[in-house]
C-alpha cells in the first residue's frame, strides 16, 4: 500500500468509484438489455463494486490507497466503456454503462496515480 496523505477528494473518489460500479450494474437491468449482457455487467458491476468498497475500507482505516483494488476498479471500469461495443444492446444501456464506466475508470485511475505518486492532490 502507498502513504499517500489525507485527501478528502481521494475519501470521494473512491465512494464514486462504488456509486459508479452500481450505477453499471442496475443501467442493464433498467435498460431491459438482452440476458448476455445483463448478466455479464450486473456480475461486473458487483465485482466491481466489492473492490471499489474494499478500497473504500482501506482508505478510511489506513488513510492509503489499495493499489490492488484501485488497479482493479480502473479495470472493471474500462470494461464497462467497452462491454457495450461487443454487445448489441440499445442506446440507454449503452449510454448509461458507459457513462459509468467514464466515471468509474477516471476516479479509480486518479486513485492509482495518487498511490503511486504518494499526492493527495
Amino acid at each position: 500500500m502507498s502513504r499517500a496523505p489525507r485527501s478528502p477528494f481521494l475519501r470521494v473518489a473512491t465512494l464514486i468509484c462504488v456509486a459508479g460500479c452500481l450505477g453499471a450494474a442496475v443501467t442493464p437491468i433498467v435498460a431491459g438489455a438482452s440476458a448476455a449482457y445483463t448478466g455479464s455487467i450486473t456480475t461486473s458491476g458487483v465485482l466491481g463494486g466489492v473492490f471499489a468498497g474494499r478500497g473504500v475500507q482501506l482508505y478510511r482505516a489506513t488513510e492509503s490507497v489499495s493499489l490492488p483494488a484501485a488497479v482493479l476498479t480502473t479495470i472493471f471500469g474500462s470494461w464497462f466503456m467497452a462491454a457495450p461495443l461487443l454487445y448489441d444492446v440499445g442506446f440507454i444501456a449503452t449510454a448509461g454503462t458507459q457513462l459509468s464506466g467514464t466515471v468509474v475508470a477516471t476516479f479509480g485511475l486518479y486513485t492509482v496515480i495518487a498511490g503511486l505518486t504518494d499526492s493527495a492532490a
